[in-house]
């Protein structure tokens, strides 16, 4: 029975580590650097719009994918609760309440515990429209609907509240009597489940969308729940769990569940096979192995609180680390796979990924016969002489053989037990092992004829097992196999082109291209067998006839260009890159021309036969094979890619970003995995303030420096996420796709009405669109028609009071005319403004002084008359009082 489940042991480790070597889940790390944020979490939640919110010891902590910002509190927050898909509650050490908007917009802390003095509020849930807030000696039961706290439950005496939990719809309590207590209209009364056997419930989480609960007791057992029916989860790394104190679990999904720990990180088990999927802990990329809270978000990530941070897990991602196994070193280059074989090329050497079997002693104990000496003999006749205390002496004598030997029934024949250790396999893990005979940059690596290729400024290496074997020992830049010459071409530092050939085992060089010296940094061929050396703002083209060198001549580029060049063939056409646009080789003037059909590269390299770039937007490949055999829009989730190479003879991709990290891709259709969140409007600013939010505002011109922010949640990479814009009263047509047009200024806007328009995009091309918004910019109160007129009425005031003085006394007559000139004035901006409010049309300052014209000579008879009838009044030619003109 023993060896029995010593093979089963063995069987079930490696099995667990053949899966190992596929890789690490793919991590993502935020350690927001705002003073205000401590890592310290209690709990995490997020809301329909997928932002997340963490309880934190200075507040509450929101993150949208691009923005941390921490709402402080006058104590810490201990519980959070989603209600209504986005509103927040929250329980902390001051009591309870939820998250509002204040007058100026800004989210503040609105508290709904102040009639009851509640405080140390540690748990807090939803259940259909009630928020469920605990502390040590209380329940309260506050109604969403009509914003009120509609119950409260005292503890009873001596048995303060420990926990609050769901359990198909019901709230269940605990208290530190490790009683358990189900609150039934209004009311707590005592509840236990069989399968727990009085074990002190722990955690419970409930699966999205699905009646699965999670159920872990404070001895860290696991348990599968539903519909009152309860299947014990029999994790195979029990023992690691139990020695690591389990701290919360949460459902991923149905096939996955993460298991926190206080000190061995989170473990990835399948709950119908109990077999362990991953640790993610120190070794393999968690900064910290202390686990404070754990949520999965609607994109089955899981997100976890530590010590340094916080850390997003992504299982289903089509991404695995390969730079945490334990023994690489250095920069890394390059790495290549096929089959179960794995190496990294790095700035100090070549390391291949090697299975390591751990060993532990163990001890044990055999029995077995053996024939007795003469002098064992007479001994143990001696020993069977009794005396007078003969009893106490046999007795001493058989305890003694207890622990030594025992005599047999048969004369001369003993039995003893003999004290052994063996070595017994504890664990099989992976590791990175230096291959032995490189030192220095390893930055290719091919498969020539059957045989591994390693190249670097050591030279050229044929790689087996740990060993290296050199072939070329000279510093290369590149290497490139030439099927119509079945030759290793190499490119040196002291920029020379060496050829090799594989004869019978053996390298030896044939000295084709001898006589050419020049810088080559990429080394391609097209379909007729004519091979092309790029170098720094020139390429060489080697003609081929019957496998055998033709000409060799240099092709100019057809405009200047100042980068190195790097090639590919597609089809009939030869395409070379540099300085940030293709140029496409014509064969009738022999010379590169800029051509315009494909996207202008941002970034670009070779590898491994083929072309890759970045237009600033994606990454793509001219390989069409390549293109349907993977989904390639994963890869803008890596902006920062440094080099790409096949994976797999072709299955997969590695990539290495410049952070340093190795990841290998693979095919994967799991796009319900990568769901988009919707696009949202996060906020108004203006010069001073935020704004309040709603589908139509005003704003003073002397506000009008605004800025909005749209967001939509993305938790891989938020550069993902890419923006569009257009303002409706200033352009017709939209932005660019950008990753920072999801903030939108406007330094200053005239006075006018505006309707912005934005739109998303995500990794594989789907766009949202949100509902305009639309608002307007009031001019100041001295701008607007009604001050104008109320400014007309002012200084007619003024002309009427002038023309009564002056018809009673001569002396005031001029007077009378420069007010009178003062209100024709007027009239004529009370008019012009007015008609200006009804133009909607944004224009130029040339264009607004050709209106201003056109309404002065509209109104141009209307300020005559004015004139005119003014002047006669004050020669006394017109009654004002009656209104009529005097006979003179």
């Amino acid at each position: 029975m023993r060896r029995a489940y010593f093979i089963f042991y063995v069987t079930v480790l490696i099995g667990h580590c053949a899966s190992g070597q596929s890789g690490n889940y793919f991590l993502s790390h935020y350690a927001p650097t705002d003073e205000n944020i401590d890592y310290l979490s209690f709990d995490i939640v997020q809301s329909e719009k997928g932002i997340i919110y963490f309880a934190n010891k200075n507040g509450v902590v929101e993150f949208d994918g691009r923005n941390w910002d921490v709402i402080e509190s006058p104590g810490a927050i201990y519980s959070l609760a989603i209600a209504n898909g986005n509103d927040l509650y929250y329980g902390g050490l001051t009591g309870f309440g939820k998250l509002a908007l204040a007058d100026n917009g800004t989210t503040i802390f609105q508290s709904l515990s102040t009639d009851v003095s509640a405080g140390n509020i540690f748990k807090s849930k939803t259940l259909g429209k009630k928020v469920y807030f605990l502390n040590e000696g209380h329940l309260y039961v506050f109604n969403v609907e009509t914003q009120s706290i509609e119950l409260t439950i005292d503890a009873e005496p001596g048995a303060s509240f420990t926990g609050m939990y769901e359990l198909d719809g019901v709230l269940y309590l605990a208290d530190a009597n490790s009683a358990l207590h189900k609150l039934d209209k209004g009311k707590l009364i005592p509840a236990s489940f069989p399968f727990l056997d009085g074990e002190e419930l722990l955690f419970v989480h409930k699966l999205i969308d699905s009646p699965h609960y999670l159920i872990g007791t404070a001895s860290n057992r696991l348990f599968s729940y539903s519909s009152a029916a309860a299947i014990e989860i029999n994790s195979e790394d029990s023992g690691y769990l139990q020695d690591n104190v389990v701290v919360g679990g949460k459902w991923v999904n149905e096939n996955l569940i993460a298991i926190g720990t206080l000190s061995g990180g989170v473990v990835f088990i399948n709950p119908v096979t109990g077999t362990t999927e991953e640790i993610i802990n120190y070794y393999t990329g968690l900064p910290d192995n202390e686990v404070f809270a754990l949520m999965t978000d609607f994109n089955q990530g899981v997100w976890v609180g530590h010590d340094y941070g916080f850390t997003r897990i992504a299982p289903y991602l089509p991404f695995r680390t390969f730079n945490h196994y334990p023994g690489l070193s250095g920069n890394l280059l390059t790495a290549y796979s096929d089959d179960n074989l794995v190496y990294v090329g790095t700035s100090v050497g070549l390391f291949k990924l090697n299975k390591e079997e751990v060993y532990s002693e163990e001890t044990y104990y055999v029995t077995r016969l053996r024939k007795t000496t003469v002098e064992e003999e007479k001994t143990e006749r001696k020993k069977s002489r009794r005396g007078l205390f003969g009893f106490l002496k046999k007795n001493k004598d058989q305890e003694e053989e207890k622990g030594g030997e025992e005599p047999d029934q048969k004369q001369g024949v003993k039995k003893v037990v003999e004290k052994r250790t063996r070595k017994v396999l504890e664990t099989l893990d992976y590791g990175y092992k230096k291959v032995a005979g490189i030192e220095g940059k390893v930055t290719h690596f091919m498969n020539v004829e059957g045989k591994f290729i390693a190249a670097g400024v050591g030279g050229v290496f044929e790689i087996e097992g740990l060993e290296a074997t050199p072939v070329f020992t000279m510093p290369v830049r590149t290497i490139f196999y030439s099927p119509s010459l079945k030759q290793l071409l190499v490119s040196t530092y002291n920029d020379r082109i060496r050829t090799l050939r594989n004869n019978e085992d053996k390298w030896e060089e044939t000295f084709l291209l001898d006589t050419l010296r020049a810088y080559v940094g990429n080394i391609f061929e097209d379909h007729i067998q004519n091979i092309w050396l790029c170098g720094r703002a020139d390429v060489v083209k080697v003609e081929l006839v019957d496998a055998k060198i033709s000409t060799i001549s240099s092709v100019p580029f057809a405009t200047t260009v100042l980068d190195e060049t790097m090639g590919f063939s597609q089809g009939v056409e030869v395409f070379v890159a540099a300085s940030g646009a293709f140029h496409r080789y014509d064969v009738i003037n022999h010379v590169f021309v800029k051509y315009d059909s494909l996207p202008g590269p941002r970034k670009y390299f070779t590898s491994m036969g083929t072309f890759w770039y970045n237009d600033g937007h994606k990454w793509g490949t001219v390989d069409a094979n390549l293109k349907n055999r993977l989904n390639l829009q994963w890869l803008g989730l890596f902006p920062d890619i440094r080099t790409l190479t096949m994976a797999d003879n072709g299955s997969g991709l590695w990539l290495i970003t410049s952070n340093n990290e190795l990841y290998k891709f693979t095919r994967s259709e799991l796009r319900e995995i990568a769901k988009s969140y919707p696009l949202f409007l996060k906020e108004v600013r203006g010069s001073e303030s935020k704004l309040l939010l709603g589908n139509l505002f005003s704003i003073d011109q002397r506000e009008s420096a605004l800025s909005f922010e749209f967001v939509q949640p993305e938790y891989t990479n938020a550069l993902a996420i890419e923006y569009q814009y257009m303002i409706e009263g200033i352009s017709k047509s939209w932005s660019d796709w950008s990753t920072t047009n999801n903030v939108v200024n406007f330094p200053f806007l005239t006075p006018g009405s505006y309707k912005l328009r934005i739109k998303s995009r995500d990794l594989f091309g789907v766009v949202s669109e949100l509902k305009p918004v639309d608002f307007r910019v009031i001019p100041p109160y001295w701008k607007q028609t009604w001050f104008y007129a109320l400014e007309f009425v002012f200084f007619a005031s003024l002309v009427f009071l002038s023309l009564k003085l002056s018809a009673a006394n001569r002396k005031y007559r001029y007077i009378s005319q420069l007010l009178s000139i003062l209100t024709v004035i007027m009239l004529i901006q009370l008019v012009q403004n007015t008609a200006e409010s009804f133009i909607e049309v944004q224009t130029t300052p040339v264009m607004d002084f050709f209106i201003q014209v056109f309404i002065a000579l509209l109104i141009l008879p209307l300020e005559y008359k004015m004139r005119e009838l003014m002047t006669k009044a004050s020669e006394g030619q017109y009654d004002l009082k009656r209104l009529k003109r005097v006979k003179p």
